[in-house]
């Protein structure tokens, strides 16, 4: 799947999601589509680092624990899990838990979509 990353004011979003729903009470077969918007492009860019950018990617790769993700990506274990929770919080990466026998559950990381597709004005 992809998704559509942009910048969108509450009146666009309304606009947008206004003419998919008359496209619907119409009957008319609309694609799904997964959207993530954000207010302006500062927060964009906040959220869309390049070390994300390409903790996003080594996920992509292989799902995998926060500490493997940091150890590939020669970065702290505290800087991966940080950017991991504001991934998941925009819905960029989805976690799960996996029992580690012996030990505590390990958070398993992996990305939501196969392309992201990220669309700026300024």
């Amino acid at each position: 799947m992809k998704i559509l990353i942009g910048i969108e004011s509450f009146e666009e979003m309304k606009a947008r999601k206004s003419v998919r729903a008359s496209r619907l009470a119409r009957g008319e077969r609309i694609k799904p589509e997964r959207r993530i918007t954000f207010e302006n492009s500062a927060d964009l860019l906040a959220c869309i680092t390049p070390q994300r950018i390409r903790l996003i990617k080594a996920a992509r790769q292989a799902p995998q624990s926060v500490s493997d993700l940091a150890r590939s990506l020669s970065r702290h274990r505290s800087a991966v899990h940080r950017d991991v929770k504001a991934l998941a919080r925009y819905g960029m990466v989805a976690i799960r838990r996996r029992n580690n026998p012996g030990h505590e559950q390990v958070q398993i990381v992996a990305a939501t979509a196969g392309t992201f597709t990220v669309s700026a004005k300024f």
